[in-house]
């Protein structure tokens, strides 16, 4: 009887709360100000490209800056609209960060749909233009 009490009554609860309190344990990941390392891939996971990307403004799920690349391992569809300078959003929401690697141009664009993950954020890109989308793959950013 008092293996079975201390059974309900300490160790289910106590396995409950342990349970709940690891919450977004996950996604330690965070984005400030800073420079972050960047790799491209195609839907097959063959690498496009590198570069660096450096966050210079970050205002409540607001964030932008620039991207240069650092080495370009093949040409790919939306390469030529990638102009260096990028403005993201974040939804914590979600856990999601999306960037548009070119905010000037509406009709021709490259976008990151990235989530947060314990080391780094990790999503797709997708090339879209102004009939649909041109192309994509896999785009990771990890702490420089």
């Amino acid at each position: 009887m008092k293996k079975s009490f201390y059974f309900f009554f300490i160790f289910i609860p106590a396995v409950i709360l342990a349970g709940c309190s690891s919450g977004n344990s996950d996604s330690s990941f965070t984005l400030e100000k800073g420079d972050y390392k960047f790799i491209m891939t195609d839907s097959l996971k063959s690498k496009l490209a590198e570069g660096i990307l450096t966050v210079k403004t970050i205002s409540k799920d607001k964030f932008s800056g620039t991207y240069k690349f650092t080495k370009k391992h093949k040409d790919f569809s939306g390469l030529e609209v990638m102009n260096g300078e990028f403005s993201g959003e974040i939804n914590k929401a979600e856990n999601k960060v999306f960037i548009n690697t070119n905010p000037r141009i509406a009709d021709s664009n490259v976008f990151w749909n990235l989530k947060f993950t314990k080391s780094s954020l990790s999503g797709s890109w997708v090339h879209s233009v102004f009939r649909g989308t041109s192309s994509g793959g896999y785009v990771k950013i990890t702490s420089e």
